[in-house]
C-alpha cells in the first residue's frame, strides 16, 4: 500500500510539474544520445539480473543512467522533437516517461528488499514502456 501511495504521489508530481525551457534546443543528436544512454542503462540492469553483480551495483548503475535521462527529458517538451505527423503523441510520450520512472523506482525499492523476482518483473514492465514508445514514435524504415 505504501508503494502504491509513493507511486501515486510521484505520478501526480510529475504530471503537474511545469516544463522548464531548456538552455539550448533539444536536437535529434541529443535525443539519440539520451536513447543510447537509456539502452545502456537497460543493459546494465539486465546484466545485474543475469549475473548478479555485487550488491546489485549493475542494477543501481543502470537505473541511475535511466533516471538521469528522464530528469533531462522532463525539461523537454515532446512536441519539440516529435515529427509533425506525431504531434498528437505528446500525452503518450509523457505517460511513458512517468511510467518508466515509476517502474525504475519500484525496481530499486525491491532491490533494497532483495526481492529479485519483483526486480525482474519491474525490469520487464520498464522494458515494455521503452518498447511501446519506440513502436509508436520511431519512424518506420521503408
Amino acid at each position: 500500500m505504501i508503494k502504491l501511495g509513493k507511486a501515486l504521489l510521484l505520478t501526480s508530481l510529475l504530471a503537474t510539474s511545469t516544463v522548464v525551457a531548456a538552455d539550448k534546443e533539444y536536437t535529434k543528436v541529443d535525443r539519440i544520445k539520451d536513447m543510447i544512454t537509456m539502452a545502456g542503462g537497460m543493459d546494465e540492469i539486465q546484466k545485474g539480473l543475469l549475473y548478479r553483480c555485487e550488491d546489485g551495483k549493475c542494477i543501481k548503475k543502470g537505473a541511475d543512467s535511466i533516471k538521469a535521462v528522464l530528469v533531462n527529458l522532463e525539461k523537454v517538451d515532446p512536441n519539440d522533437f516529435l515529427d509533425k505527423d506525431q504531434q498528437y503523441a505528446h500525452k503518450f510520450s509523457k505517460k511513458r516517461q512517468i511510467m518508466l520512472w515509476m517502474y525504475i523506482n519500484e525496481m530499486l525499492d525491491e532491490l533494497r528488499d532483495k526481492n529479485m523476482d519483483a526486480v525482474a518483473q519491474n525490469y520487464g514492465l520498464a522494458l515494455r514502456e521503452c518498447t511501446s514508445c519506440h513502436m509508436k514514435l520511431r519512424p518506420t524504415k521503408k
